[in-house]
């Protein structure tokens, strides 16, 4: 049956043993050798990619019997707006930027969430500028409700000089968040093994392990400022980069972040003067504020700096002036 250019439609594959472990951008080349690396990046950055009805990253490792679907056109009605995202760009360069992801965004394609994430919007964004066969790749991620500095590459050179920098840990990351109580000493060092919760209530859990399953992770802090009404600022300063490492952090030491209901910080924090509400937050309390790393062709350091975005500053201006939490009525 021919197929209508005007509808779209898929291609399916089964993984083989040959293929055990191959990233996903690499089986989808093998399986379409005729589809350049920047149209296949493309695609899974749009999430028209999936293994087993999942939109999986670039760098998924597919495992035999796995079933990947590609879509080879746009969903009806797709429209565009999911990657026309407005983005806060602190730094740009020939070879790399870094942008200020706003909180609530995904940095890439994952379940429903297939056109309306950061990555999406920088391929929106430099579609037609990089030359055939560049790509952007991201060199760090947030987590959805985490705001801050991300860096992104444009080419495949910057891309390993970057990884090859990330994985010796020479970029120095700083992390600003409120977290609840108030924290003693000035300055600390968290040294806690990380590694997934063993209760089985949420697959995404992390905890202290002390156990084979634990990964060393290290996280220095220092106190910016104390609130009376029981909350601290404080700078983080990860040197490894475990799954949900700073908010696991700083659960162990009794300070969770506020508003980070997984994690014992409440499910959202609101404050008050004078019996008015005077700030809120939506989402756990912690923004990357800067990165350090070293520019690919000319080797020199660079520091890329965000602002907090709104509802950290409202927050931390109304603790500052003297509220103190409520209850969302």
């Amino acid at each position: 049956m021919a197929i209508d250019p005007a509808k779209p439609y898929d291609l399916h594959y089964r993984v083989d043993l040959a293929q055990d472990k191959m990233r996903l951008d690499l089986f989808v080349r093998a399986m379409l050798p005729s589809m350049s690396r920047t149209r296949v990046q493309q695609r899974v950055a749009e999430g028209r990619v999936e293994v087993n009805g999942q939109a999986r990253p670039a760098n998924w490792r597919v495992r035999p019997g796995d079933q990947v679907r590609i879509s080879c056109r746009p969903p009806e009605g797709e429209g565009e707006e999911g990657r026309d995202i407005p983005l806060a760009i602190v730094y740009e360069d020939a070879d790399l930027l870094v942008v200020n992801k706003q909180p609530g965004i995904l940095v890439h394609p994952v379940g429903r969430h297939r056109h309306d994430t950061l990555l999406n919007a920088l391929y929106w964004r430099y579609r037609d500028i990089l030359p055939e066969g560049e790509s952007i790749n991201l060199a760090n991620r947030l987590d959805q409700h985490t705001s801050g500095v991300v860096l992104a590459t444009k080419n495949l050179a910057a891309k390993r000089f970057i990884q090859e920098e990330f994985e010796r840990r020479a970029p120095r990351k700083t992390y600003l968040a409120l977290c609840r109580g108030l924290v003693e000493n000035d300055s600390g060092e968290i040294d806690l093994p990380l590694g997934p919760d063993l209760s089985g209530r949420d697959h995404c859990l992390m905890a202290v392990r002390r156990d084979k399953g634990g990964k060393d992770a290290f996280t220095a802090y220092q106190v910016r400022e104390r609130f009376p009404a029981g909350f601290t600022l404080v700078a983080l300063k990860p040197v490894t980069g475990r799954q949900h490492q700073l908010r696991v952090h700083l659960m162990s030491i009794g300070h969770p972040l506020a508003g980070d209901a997984r994690y014992g910080g409440g499910w959202r924090l609101v404050v008050a003067r004078e019996g008015k509400e005077a700030a809120r937050l939506e989402r756990y309390a912690l923004h990357a504020g800067s990165l350090v790393f070293r520019q690919p062709r000319e080797g020199r350091e660079i520091l890329a700096e965000a602002p907090p975005p709104p509802d950290i500053q409202g927050v931390v201006a109304a603790l500052r002036a003297g509220a103190v939490e409520t209850y969302n009525p």
